[in-house]
This record gives C-alpha cells, structure tokens and sequence, in this order.
C-alpha cells in the first residue's frame, strides 16, 4: 500500500507535538487534538463544547451535525473516546471560556504545517497525515478494524482495514531495522 500521506513515526509524533507546545497553546492543541482523535481538519474546526463529554471514566467527543456544517458522510457522525489527559485537560480549558474551537480549517493546517517546520520534520505533514497517523498507531495497538472504523468515521470498513495492514508492515520493517 502506497499512501501518498505516509503516517508520522512514533519520535515524528513526538517532535511535532514538541514543536507544537513552543509555538504557542493552539499549535498545541491542534496538533495533540489531531493525533489522539484521529479528526479531520474540518471535524476539528467546527468543533463545540457541546461534543465533549468529561466523564472522568469516559471522556468522549461525539461528532455531531449542526444546521450549517455535517460530516463528510453519515459514518462521520460518531464518538471518539478521549484518553489522552493533557488532551483532556487543554480541551476542558478551551470550553470553560469558549462554546466552539472558534478557528478555521485553513488556519488548522497552517498550525500543523507551521509545527512541521518547527520541529524540522522532513516528511510531509498535513492534518491528514495526523489522522493516518492516529490510526496506523490505533491498529498496531491491536485494535479492531471495526473499532478503527467506528472512531474514525468510516464509510467501508475495507479503508479501515488498510491501517492494520499498514501497520504490520510498519512492524516488519521495524523488526529489519532492530535485528540488520
């Protein structure tokens, strides 16, 4: 499988969100709140304090459609569970003093894009690629295919599919790496 936005590496990961915290709280939060959830740039900007939910045991966003903006497909309309506390913690600050994320897609993809650059990464980085990102990771987890496409908002589960097939792949040449 080629993707032509290849997933970051787990130290990729690490040195955006790095890069993301000295830039600024909403570099931050964009970038950890795209790596964690696994949102599209367009579900994270229409972002509402509505959707969160900060059950202590069961902190969840729930993507939900509003009168002027919808998901990219009914499958787009579901929950993600929240288990990242820093995550947690930066969002129920934002919604303390704010009812939505309150910043466009284009100003999302220029905070990633400004993290990239930040943090020197040499791949190409976009919010797409935090979500190829979060879902590579979610499948070498050892979740299912149909929990990938239910947090994901998924239409077939055969795009699901792709991530486990992609992170075995990522272990393999792991595994190369390790013992070469």
């Amino acid at each position: 499988m080629g993707w032509k936005r290849e997933p970051l590496e787990d130290y990729e990961a690490e040195q955006l969100l790095e890069a993301a915290a000295d830039l600024s709280p909403s570099h931050h939060l964009v970038v950890l709140a795209l790596l964690r959830t696994g949102m599209r740039a367009d579900e994270l900007a229409h972002l509402q304090s509505h959707w969160v939910t900060f059950d202590r045991a069961e902190a969840s966003i729930t993507i939900r459609a509003t009168q002027d903006w919808s998901p990219k497909s009914e499958a787009g309309l579901r929950m993600i569970p929240l288990r990242d506390p820093n995550l947690i913690r930066m969002l129920r600050q934002h919604f303390s003093q704010h009812e939505e994320l309150g910043i466009s897609r284009t100003t999302i993809w220029r905070r990633v894009k400004a993290a990239a650059n930040h943090a020197g990464l040499e791949k190409r980085t976009s919010p797409h690629v935090l979500r190829h990102t979060y879902g590579t990771d979610l499948a070498a987890r050892g979740a299912s295919a149909q929990f990938i496409k239910q947090t994901m908002g998924h239409s077939d589960l055969a795009t699901s599919q792709q991530y486990i097939t992609f992170s075995g792949r990522r272990l393999h040449q792991e595994a190369d790496q390790l013992f070469s």
